[in-house]
């Protein structure tokens, strides 16, 4: 192979080692920003924690909607609270019955009389709105009054982006909520055991009354909570669903699994989307509190861990800088009986060198004496 020929294969190599170095240290292409997850058609999606009311998941949470029929939360609400005996009777009045002719209704007389108990029934599970219009003129003799105390306990709740302009969530100009407002109000009243009850219901049924005399049937439009559907939904405790044109069809949910209870509310979704979204979002919820209670584990772990071993450097410590115990009596006799018997050993031995010394001493004095005589003589 020729000279030259070898000289481009080196430089080819490496200039292509030389960028394939560069790729490598290049900054990775962020995805994320432009990842879709795909959970939900809804424009509007919060998840709250049914105990302590923390956000667990939301997206455009506090943008501003329409409410259609959960509406209706906050009336219940507000007659659990102002209503003590549940068996008083409610008359519809003609103002109660003049609904538009597509609204959902009980198809209720003017005259009519039910129990708050039963209107509490027509209001949650088919969504009646002469019924809602007639508990606000029961509990409040007005519904423009009633109107007042519903934004004023939304105020009270925290829902202060919330505006209800009539208690059973029909169209009307300057009426809005947010999902976060909606969870606030249907935690609220989750708090009451016969609301519970209700919107747990699959069928209730309506006993005759003094203007019909036959039983009705109300069966609840929450198709979470219905075994023969196919979006059934065994932790789904129940909710309230609502539609309009200009709300589309919005849902507010309580769900609970194990000891774990959520408020889901999910608004401005397309036909079905609701009971959905509402299932997905619950699933991913309970797994975003299951990361989040293992990582507080953890950190509880970490932290009893970090306090037994500082407890541990701490008697390491302390015993390393300990006084000596004190001696036994037993011990100090035993050294004082040690210390004078060395000091006679000394003594003794100091005497005898010295009287060995004198020995010596008056040995050489005799043998020089000796030595002298002799040599007078």
């Amino acid at each position: 192979m020729k000279k030259h020929h070898i000289t481009r294969i080196l430089l080819f190599s490496i200039y292509f080692t030389l960028y394939i170095l560069h790729l490598s240290a290049s900054e990775p292409y962020d995805t994320e920003e432009y990842y879709d997850t795909g959970l939900y058609q809804s424009a509007s999606v919060l998840v709250m924690c049914a105990e302590t009311g923390e956000i667990v998941y939301e997206t455009e949470g506090f943008a501003l909607r329409y409410p259609a029929s959960i509406t209706k939360v906050m009336t219940a609400l507000l007659v659990m609270e102002h209503v003590e005996n549940l068996e008083e009777q409610v008359v519809l009045s003609a103002h109660a019955i003049d609904i538009p002719y597509c609204a959902s209704r009980l198809w209720m007389h003017e005259g009519e009389a039910i129990t708050v108990l039963e209107a509490l029934y027509g209001i949650m599970l088919p969504s009646g709105n002469e019924v809602a219009r007639a508990l606000a003129e029961h509990v409040s003799e007005s519904v423009p009054a009633f109107v007042e105390r519903m934004n004023q306990r939304a105020r009270e709740l925290g829902a202060n982006n919330t505006n209800f302009v009539n208690p059973c969530g029909l169209p009307g100009d300057g009426q809005y909520v947010t999902a976060y407002d909606v969870a606030l109000i249907m935690r609220a009243a989750t708090q009451h055991p016969i609301f519970i009850e209700i919107i747990s219901t699959e069928y209730f049924e309506l006993p005759p009354t003094n203007r019909y005399g036959n039983p009705r049937l109300l069966r609840n439009t929450n198709r979470l909570i219905r075994p023969d559907e196919s979006v059934y939904n065994p932790y789904v405790i129940g909710g309230k669903t609502g539609f309009t044109n200009a709300a589309q069809h919005t849902l507010v949910s309580y769900v609970r699994k194990g000891s774990q209870g959520l408020i889901i509310s999910v608004l401005y979704a397309p036909r079905g989307a609701t009971f959905i979204d509402t299932t997905t979002l619950m699933d991913y919820a309970f797994e975003i509190l299951a990361e989040a209670e293992l990582e507080r584990q953890a950190t509880k772990h970490e932290a009893l861990l970090a306090a037994e071993l500082a407890r541990l450097e701490l008697e390491k410590y302390e015993y390393a800088y300990e006084p000596e115990p004190p001696l036994s009596q037993e011990y100090e006799q035993y050294d004082d009986v040690t210390d004078r018997n060395t000091f006679l050993i000394a003594a003794v031995s100091l005497i005898t060198v010295i009287l060995g010394l004198l020995a010596v001493r008056m040995y050489l004095r005799r043998r020089n004496r000796r030595r002298r005589g002799y040599r007078y003589y």
